[in-house]
């Protein structure tokens, strides 16, 4: 999991200034940085989400021994659970929903998809 986060972390940085930096509309520099962050978005909240389900698990068996300390960890986790399925909801839809184009362009047929 840190493997991942180290190496996709810079990464999204990367793209994110090369998009700053590159030729085009800020509508298509803006398009393209939100599908970057939700691809983020999607690697943390993916990870977050199966720590957290790890840990709900870990404490509710029958044979844990959690105690006051682990019924205090599950009131933490649960918000924290709940959060990453937010996060990664909305990064699914970012990645995936179709980008909108100008009334002019599509009139003509002739927009860019890039």
């Amino acid at each position: 999991m840190f493997a991942a986060l180290a190496v996709g972390t810079p990464v999204c940085v990367w793209a994110l200034r090369r998009i700053a930096h590159s030729p085009g509309d800020d509508q298509q520099r803006r398009d393209r940085a939100w599908a970057i962050t939700g691809a983020w978005g999607l690697l943390v909240s993916s990870q977050v989400l199966l720590v957290v389900l790890m840990i709900f698990v870990a404490l509710t068996e029958e044979t844990a021994c959690a105690g006051p300390l682990g019924a205090a960890t599950i009131v933490v986790t649960c918000p924290l659970g709940l959060l990453s399925l937010f996060t990664f909801g909305w990064s699914l839809v970012t990645v995936v929903a179709p980008r909108a184009v100008d009334d002019e362009a599509a009139d003509d047929g002739t927009y860019d998809d890039e």
